[in-house]
C-alpha cells in the first residue's frame, strides 16, 4: 500500500485495480474505479447531462472517483477532471487508464483528462474557457439519514467536507464559461444564489446558472463594487 490521509490508503484489490481502502481492511474491500460496471443506457436523457447543456469542453472541478465525469464523457463532453486529493486522483487516473486500454471503453475514456490540482487555482488562472463548469462539493450528511455508500465515505475520509465550496463557486463565476452546474441534495439550499434552471433526479438536483442569468449578474456586480 502507498499514500495515506488519516485512515485511508491506496492499495490494490485482488484483480489488480487500484483502490481507496481504510487502514486494516483486506484488499478488495475498498473502492476501485471500474467503468465497465457503469450503465449508460439513456445517458443523454439523464438530468446531469441535460443540466450541462450543449456538448463542449467541461471542467469537473470535484471529480472524486469520476462517476459523473464518465457519464458526461459518454454523452459527448470533453471533460477535464480535477481532483485535489492525491489519493483519490491516483485511483481515478488508474481507472481511466485501464478504460483507455479497453477497446470497448477507449472512445469514452479518451475524452477525459485527469489532473491533480486545486480547482480554485485552475479557475483563477483563467487561461481556458469552458462550455460548462461542474461542481459537486462534498456536504455534511443529513442528520438521521442512512449511511452513505462506502465509496462516498472513503472519498470523504480522504478529502473531507468542502468547507471552501463557496470560494470554488465564486472562482467559477469569475472564469470564462457558458453555464455553471452545481449538484445539490434536495434538502440543501442553493450554494450561493437562486439558480436560473433546476434539473431534478430521484436523489439530487442540479442547479444551473447561465452566463447572462439575473442571479450571477447580481453577484458579479457586488464583486466589482
Amino acid at each position: 500500500m502507498s499514500g495515506s490521509k488519516e485512515n485511508v490508503v491506496v492499495g490494490f484489490d485482488p484483480d489488480g485495480r487500484m483502490e481507496l481502502i481504510h487502514v486494516g481492511e483486506q484488499p478488495g474491500h475498498g473502492a476501485a474505479v471500474d467503468f465497465r460496471r457503469v450503465t449508460l443506457r439513456g445517458v443523454s436523457s439523464q438530468p446531469l447531462v441535460r443540466a450541462c447543456g450543449e456538448r463542449g469542453r467541461l471542467l469537473d472541478t470535484t471529480a472524486g472517483l469520476g462517476g459523473d465525469s464518465w457519464i458526461l464523457a459518454a454523452a459527448g463532453f470533453s471533460v477535464t477532471a480535477i481532483e485535489r486529493s492525491s489519493l483519490v486522483c491516483q485511483v481515478l487516473r488508474n481507472g481511466v487508464d485501464r478504460a483507455k486500454s479497453d477497446s470497448r471503453l477507449n472512445a469514452i475514456a479518451s475524452r477525459i483528462e485527469v489532473r491533480q490540482e486545486n480547482a480554485v487555482d485552475v479557475l483563477q488562472a483563467n487561461s481556458d474557457s469552458w462550455a460548462t463548469i461542474y461542481l459537486d462539493p462534498m456536504y455534511p450528511p443529513k442528520l438521521g439519514s442512512a449511511l452513505a455508500p462506502k465509496p462516498i465515505r472513503l472519498v470523504r475520509d480522504a478529502v473531507g467536507d468542502d468547507i471552501d465550496s463557496l470560494n470554488l463557486f465564486l472562482a467559477a463565476v469569475a472564469a470564462q464559461w457558458n453555464r455553471i452546474v452545481v449538484k445539490r441534495p434536495h434538502h440543501a439550499e442553493p450554494l450561493c444564489a437562486e439558480p436560473d434552471i433546476v434539473f431534478k433526479s430521484k436523489l439530487v438536483r442540479y442547479d444551473v446558472y447561465v452566463r447572462e442569468g439575473s442571479s450571477l449578474r447580481t453577484i458579479r456586480a457586488k464583486a466589482k463594487s
